[in-house]
């Protein structure tokens, strides 16, 4: 599975359609039309798994609609996670780790953070062995709350430390590391929790420069990238209103050769129907990665990068995709045999 070709985020009801649909091959689980009383769970799982199926079908697979209120998948890829941790049968506080960001592009420093969480206010020697995949230690940090940079406020609580990457840990394209955070309470408890991180050398970067246009119903964003090296590159975005609605998503990957180049992204244009949307948007999130390898190398992404020119929802196309995978899927689990 690569890291461009599959959707990029997935549900519950998504993986039980999945799993209908594998049971339905293996003759595990019957058709709607064969289903026998006693049999009511299964078949409205595969209705179920066949409406979501014919839902998404709708939609390519490199562009789709996001539904009101859903935050935009973009940048919720690129937010670092929180790892947490209490003392012995989940005794507070709770020591809290988290990494500025889900990947830092050499040779940029490494801006970790860290609290302490539960209640009354505690004080800790906190600090941070820094490995790479092989659990080989390339260096330390010891986190402070004093408000000097990283650390934005002294003595709230949130505990900083920055970290510079040796020059020979530098990745041919990227690299995972993991920060073990070990605190000393005032107590005398102790704590310990990991938290990761990426350290990327991407062989293109977005220059910051877009454009747009209408082609065949479709809206076309196009991004400038800077390629530097020779490569496949995957590019996703999040489209939202101007009020910050979200619209759609959509990505596409290509490969490059070492220049300047401009890089599509369509957004279907059902979406705009589907969304019932007009006027100028906002690309609210844009990133660019160097694919091929793994981990990928993932740069830095724009955030609020860029506004089209007004779009109307009569320029853009109404019908539905038809995905013919999905349809066909859809058809099993209904126990109709393939689409027609």
């Amino acid at each position: 599975m690569t890291h461009e070709n599959k959707m990029m985020s997935s549900t519950i009801r998504t993986v039980a359609c999945a799993l209908s649909l594998a049971l339905l091959v293996l003759g595990v689980l019957p058709s709607v039309a064969a289903a026998q009383p006693g049999q009511n769970s299964s078949s409205t799982l595969a209705a179920s798994a066949a409406a979501d199926y014919r839902a998404q079908a709708r939609y390519p697979e490199h562009s789709r609609a996001l539904d009101a209120g859903r935050p935009d998948p973009v940048a919720d890829r690129y937010t670092p996670t929180r790892h947490s941790l209490g003392g012995p049968d989940g005794a507070l506080p709770r020591l809290s780790v988290w990494a500025g960001a889900v990947a830092f592009q050499a040779p940029a420093p490494i801006d970790l953070f860290a609290t302490l969480e539960g209640p009354g206010r505690h004080t800790a020697v906190i600090t941070g062995d820094v490995e790479d995949a092989t659990g080989r230690k390339v260096g330390e940090v010891i986190y402070l709350d004093d408000g000097v940079a990283p650390d934005a406020h002294a003595h709230d609580g949130i505990y900083s430390a920055r970290f510079e990457m040796p020059a020979d840990a530098t990745p041919d394209l990227a690299q995972a590391y993991l920060v073990k955070v070990d605190a000393g309470l005032d107590n005398g408890d102790f704590r310990r929790v990991a938290a990761g991180f990426l350290y990327t050398s991407p062989w293109a970067e977005l220059t910051g420069s877009f454009r747009d246009r209408v082609v065949d119903g479709n809206l076309v964003v196009s991004a400038e990238v800077s390629v530097e090296r020779s490569g496949r590159f995957h590019l996703e975005g999040a489209l939202h209103t101007m009020s910050g609605d979200p619209v759609g998503w959509a990505q596409t990957a290509v490969e490059l050769e070492p220049g300047v180049h401009w890089v599509d992204l369509s957004f279907y244009g059902l979406m705009f129907h589907d969304r019932n949307v007009s006027g100028p948007l906002r690309l609210g999130t844009v990133a660019l990665s160097t694919t091929g390898a793994m981990p990928n190398g993932l740069g830095a992404p724009l955030f609020d990068a860029y506004t089209t020119h007004p779009v109307r929802a009569g320029q853009m196309r109404a019908e539905p995709f038809g995905r013919p995978d999905l349809l066909d899927a859809a058809a099993r689990l209904e126990g109709r045999g393939p689409a027609n």
